[in-house]
């Protein structure tokens, strides 16, 4: 992973955002918990599904995919750096928390039966997606993080392209799951998890152009989601 070398100064202690390694542990544990749980989960149905490899073997995958996606989300909840500044009212840290989540109200949804090209073509991009995703977040490293903070400026590899490169290559993994259902619901429900990215996006920005001189260059030059569109 590469990281801008310009980082501005460790917080002084009592500062708003400051906070030792224990807390940032304690306040991640149960999220933490909650990906181990996923990830143990993933690996039984993987277990159960693999004495049909022949016929399962892009189902396998998706969920490998998956398992390697919260695992990795899991490990870096525990070594990433602590933040140097971050947004603190509710609204930016409930819509951060929505955002990450909202896409598994899907999952509410009953769903229905696909031939074998559309069970393929919801099957490739959940599991592109996925496996993207765990790409991007293993770039992104120790500057993980789900809330509005600033723990890293990254700007090479996967996000010399986008600036939100993690969030494009998940949305590309919900529009996968969505094929699944395929009824108006599915499709408003995605339509209000990406709403919800992208303001969740434009509160990163923000912070990450207060906290690091370099970052809002690099906002000016990177498209968001979309080389040369968006």
């Amino acid at each position: 992973m590469s990281v801008s070398d310009v980082q501005p100064p460790v917080p002084e202690p009592g500062a708003p955002f400051a906070h030792s390694r224990s807390y940032d542990l304690v306040f991640a544990a149960p999220v933490t918990l909650l990906y181990a749980l996923v990830v143990a989960g993933n690996a039984i149905k993987i277990a159960h599904q693999w004495a049909g490899a022949a016929t399962a073997w892009l189902t396998i995958a998706n969920e490998i995919a998956t398992l390697l996606f919260f695992g990795l989300q899991a490990c870096l909840f525990l070594v990433r750096r602590l933040p140097v500044a971050k947004k603190e009212d509710v609204w930016p840290r409930a819509v951060a928390l929505l955002g990450a989540n909202f896409n598994l109200t899907l999952l509410l949804l009953p769903h229905v039966a696909l031939g074998p090209t559309w069970s393929a073509i919801s099957l490739a991009l959940t599991t592109g997606g996925t496996l993207a995703s765990v790409a991007v977040l293993a770039w992104l490293g120790r500057g993980f993080a789900v809330f509005p903070e600033a723990r890293a400026f990254v700007d090479q590899g996967p996000y010399r392209l986008v600036r939100h490169p993690l969030y494009l290559t998940e949305m590309v993994s919900m529009l996968g799951i969505m094929i699944g259902f395929r009824q108006p619901w599915a499709a408003m429900i995605v339509a209000a998890a990406i709403a919800l990215q992208l303001r969740r996006m434009a509160f990163e920005e923000d912070l990450l152009g207060q906290a690091y001189p370099g970052y809002d260059a690099y906002r000016r030059k990177t498209a968001r989601l979309i080389p040369g569109v968006y």
